[in-house]
């Protein structure tokens, strides 16, 4: 855990790592220059439990050298990542450890999560779990597994690859995954182990923009690399907004380079193909990657085409998506469609209901005016 001017939440953090079911760990924690009580309250559960080791550095070096420091200080076989603001689970150590214990293969594992507000009271949930070959190929886009607070990973294959990369002050995480992916499979368990507090001074509030610019660097170097040619950063934005559009409808493209999108896919999808059949961690056919992969891209496009109706989204920019869709997954386009249809019913009809609750008091208003009581 790092540690910067945490005091507000760190408290809840700390107890839910020395409360956990599986006992046999180390605590390091790295003060990075705090100039709150973060220190105080440090050094005072450090006293009370001898698990916890504390390093202070004398002035701030940011999150991704604090990190690297950590990681050269810790002694286990697996490091599991917290921030000073989360909370884990009581099983989540336990059930982590067990699956790295039970599969060789498999070189980090994280979870669900639920997502919290600065008071601690559920608010979403990011659910991330699917294959592994999956998670290779999202990871490809945007950081599918939806934050850092939540793994654990195995110290030595970190450290083969020289761990967090340091030219990324923010998304250093999602920058490690994208090198630790290829040295062997990242699985996302199917359940809540971890709560992620969401507040105002949490990084991905805070340093939006500045966290996007390292992120869309990062999709740009993966696409440049699996197919071996320049991409822009434009194209890149418009891939991760592809694959995360789903829950943020306005990142979706528009009709005029879906066409586009589906070539650039295409490719990347050939050229994926032949990266994971040459793994020898995935044992799966060149039809069983393709088969996943279309009904996955193509699940994209349906999620697209069930976007209410808008001025962007019209009925004659969704006809030319559902064709570029019907390429990769047909049989759900009619359902889509219904479903499209069904929200722009309910947009229109929240609308008209928000006209009708505005013009009422101005009628009445009138009335009034006009005639009196």
């Amino acid at each position: 855990m790092c540690v910067y001017n945490g005091e507000a939440h760190l408290r809840a953090a700390l107890e839910s790592i020395l409360e956990q079911t599986f006992t046999d760990f180390e605590f390091v924690i790295v003060d990075d220059g705090s100039t709150d009580s973060s220190w105080q309250m440090l050094t005072e559960y450090s006293r009370e439990d001898s698990r916890i080791t504390l390093i202070r550095n004398q002035e701030n070096i940011g999150l991704t050298k604090s990190l690297n420091k950590g990681l050269k200080l810790a002694e286990g076989e697996y490091i599991a990542r917290q921030d000073a603001d989360d909370v884990s689970f009581p099983e989540r150590f336990e059930k982590q450890v067990a699956f790295l214990d039970r599969h060789s293969e498999v070189v980090l594992v994280s979870c669900d999560i639920e997502r919290i507000n600065a008071e601690g009271c559920p608010i979403g949930k990011f659910q991330r779990g699917c294959e592994p070959e999956l998670v290779f190929w999202y990871l490809l886009f945007y950081n599918r597994l939806a934050g850092h607070s939540q793994v654990v990973f195995r110290r030595e294959s970190v450290m083969n690859i020289d761990g967090y990369c340091e030219n990324y002050r923010y998304s250093q995480d999602y920058e490690l995954w994208c090198r630790l992916v290829e040295t062997g499979k990242i699985l996302i368990l199917p359940k809540v182990l971890l709560q992620q507090r969401f507040h105002s001074q949490r990084v991905s509030a805070a340093k939006k923009l500045e966290q996007r610019e390292y992120t869309l660097a990062q999709v740009k170097h993966n696409i440049q690399k699996l197919v071996g040619e320049e991409i822009s950063l434009e194209e890149a934005e418009d891939l991760m907004g592809f694959w995360i559009g789903h829950w943020r409808s306005q990142c979706f493209p528009d009709s005029r380079k879906a066409q586009a999108l589906d070539s650039r896919l295409k490719q990347i999808r050939q050229s994926f193909t032949e990266c994971i059949k040459d793994s020898v961690y995935y044992n799966l056919s060149d039809s069983e990657i393709s088969n996943r992969l279309d009904t996955t891209i193509g699940q994209q496009f349906l999620y697209w085409i069930q976007a209410p109706l808008t001025r962007q989204h019209g009925a004659i920019a969704k006809l030319r998506v559902s064709l570029t869709a019907l390429a990769w997954k047909p049989w759900g386009i009619p359902h889509s469609w219904l479903i499209g249809l069904g929200k722009s019913a309910l947009s229109i009809s929240r609308s008209l209901a928000k006209k009708i609750s505005q013009t009422i008091p101005l009628i009445l208003h009138f009335k009034q005016a006009c005639f009196g009581k």
